[in-house]
């Protein structure tokens, strides 16, 4: 199973930076696609809906495009918006900004919901995540879309009660996305991407802040960096 996550960094010069994303997503078509920081557009569709269907647009005519998916590369969609965004880089907006995540995915999503991690002291913006579980030739694989708060202070509470939360629902699922943590230990009984291949993904500090973290039942087989989509990297990477 291939995994991409990205921080799609909001509509900062989205017209130019869309293309090369459709043509990464056509070209290597992971099986899951993980995104934060999506929004609604002044079209009224979300970032995420605007991919897919430059995808579609872009391959309805290939004879050999998405073979027994009824002209669709990704079966399923899901957009998450926490909330709504009143100010961007110190400037009140006229118009709020519809600001969350999304999913796409080759596989059928068969449950999907929010847990909000607590708000620290001074922090402003809420932070969710979205949970949710892919069927994939009847094994059942269960994900948490992840972006943390951008402090490291703030970073490091919200993942240990993220993990808390998990362990009472008795559950261990893959976690992946932005996490603002550029120093962490790995958790307990998973294993990190950062391990498995020491990567930047934050280029405007040279830090690291988005990972992959997969629960011990799972291997990394493969780790690639992606430049240029966005002001993150973008993390391909194929498990078993």
């Amino acid at each position: 199973m291939t995994i991409f996550t990205l921080n799609l960094w909001r509509q900062y010069d989205w017209e130019n930076r869309k293309p090369k994303i459709v043509e990464f997503l056509r070209t290597n078509l992971p099986d899951v696609v993980l995104l934060q920081e999506v929004q609604i557009l002044p079209s009224g569709l979300s970032q995420v809906e605007e991919l897919k269907n430059e995808l579609e647009n872009q391959t309805e005519n290939q004879k050999d495009f998405a073979k027994n998916t009824k002209n669709s590369i990704y079966l399923s969609l899901f957009h998450s918006t926490i909330y709504p965004k009143y100010k961007e880089k110190g400037e009140i907006l006229q118009i709020p900004k519809q600001h969350g995540m999304a999913i796409l995915s080759k596989y059928p999503i068969i449950n999907s919901f929010n847990y909000f991690v607590p708000m620290q002291e001074s922090e402003t913006e809420p932070r969710s995540v979205l949970c949710f579980d892919i069927l994939v030739h009847q094994t059942v694989h269960k994900f948490v879309n992840i972006h943390l708060g951008n402090r490291q202070h703030w970073a490091i509470p919200q993942l240990e009660n993220l993990l808390e939360f998990l362990e009472k629902r008795g559950e261990t699922r893959i976690l992946v996305g932005d996490f603002n943590l550029f120093d962490f230990g790995c958790p307990k009984n998973y294993k990190s991407s950062f391990d498995f291949e020491n990567y930047i993904s934050y280029p405007a500090k040279n830090w690291t802040l988005d990972y992959i973290l997969i629960p011990q039942t799972y291997r990394f087989e493969s780790i690639e960096i992606v430049k240029n989509l966005s002001d993150h990297f973008g993390i391909l990477s194929k498990i078993v």
